[in-house]
């Protein structure tokens, strides 16, 4: 399937303002501008993306600076939490900072002014290899599907940022989360409700966490592992470590380093049958973890284990 090209959106997105009074507002400026329902949410998420910076002090903290939300008229406990996160919302484009459950909320209650059906998905994400075969209790991530082209598409806006700690307003926008296939976005983020999996074959919370960590990299040159390589690589000392890939770009340089490397070493990918083959030599005799790169971005990491 070709990726829809959404350029002519993010071009109009990007003379917007950098702020609006309301998400009324906001999603009555996406309708002036666009027709159908696919190019609505792609803009409402490239302005928030781009907009809205992750808040590292709440994620550090567990407070959040937005005035207290206060909700006295309230049917249920249902219309409790809609009036709640929809100021929740509004406080987020007011402030234009949030952690993931911001991006999701504000994101969702724009599709439901613009009449688009959406939903926030709660779940995890995976993303350490330290968090190979630990299964949590709770969940720490939210996302978004969304439905429009008559299908429902999955959307991290959270994770199309780029945003970094240290770095005070930057954005390093990727637009790899906006209607990411099932089978992609399983690779690192597993929803409570396995329905909105949206794969036929549903992974369960186990095979989720024995999988290797991959990286936003993976995504971006499409590469695909062999499914029976998992997060934990066994290897014997003074052998070599074999990666098998479906599919990879072979027109890009790898390399790959073990957590005690100074620098990284170069890595040749070579054609064996169907698949795609590195060989990475491995000398350890203790727990090691291994990063694998295409350029100078970590692609996928993997825990190694050593054996005699």
């Amino acid at each position: 399937m070709i990726a829809q090209n959404y350029t002519h959106v993010d071009t109009v997105v990007d003379k917007y303002p950098t702020s609006f009074q309301s998400i009324e507002d906001f999603a009555k400026r996406i309708e002036k501008d666009f027709t159908t329902d696919g190019d609505k949410v792609r803009a409402a998420y490239y302005w928030i993306a781009n907009h809205v910076q992750y808040d590292y002090k709440s994620l550090r903290t567990g407070r959040n600076s937005y005035p207290r939300i206060k909700i006295k008229d309230f049917k249920n406990q249902e219309d409790y939490e809609y009036k709640y996160f929809k100021q929740y919302a509004s406080h987020v484009l007011n402030q234009k900072k949030a952690v993931c459950e911001g991006y999701s909320q504000l994101l969702f209650y724009t599709c439901e002014y613009l009449n688009i059906e959406a939903k926030v998905i709660s779940g995890n994400a995976y993303t350490s290899i330290d968090d190979v075969g630990k299964i949590p209790r709770n969940t720490d991530h939210a996302w978004n599907a969304v439905y429009f082209n008559d299908k429902w598409n999955l959307i991290d806006a959270t994770w199309s940022t780029g945003n970094e700690e240290d770095k005070p307003n930057y954005v390093d926008f990727t637009d790899v989360y906006f209607d990411i296939s099932p089978e992609k976005l399983i690779l690192s983020h597993f929803p409570k409700d396995p329905k909105w999996q949206l794969l036929k074959v549903k992974k369960s919370k186990k095979d989720f966490y024995n999988q290797p960590n991959t990286f936003t990299k993976f995504l971006e040159v499409d590469a695909t592992l062999d499914s029976k390589i998992k997060g934990v690589i066994r290897a014997k000392t003074n052998s070599y470590i074999t990666l098998r890939f479906k599919r990879i770009d072979t027109t890009k340089k790898y390399y790959y380093a073990f957590v005690r490397d100074q620098y990284s070493k170069p890595v040749a990918i070579e054609k064996d049958g169907k698949m795609y083959v590195a060989k990475i030599p491995f000398k350890g005799i203790k727990k090691d973890r291994l990063e694998f790169y295409a350029g100078n971005d970590a692609m996928v990491e993997f825990r190694i284990i050593p054996t005699r």
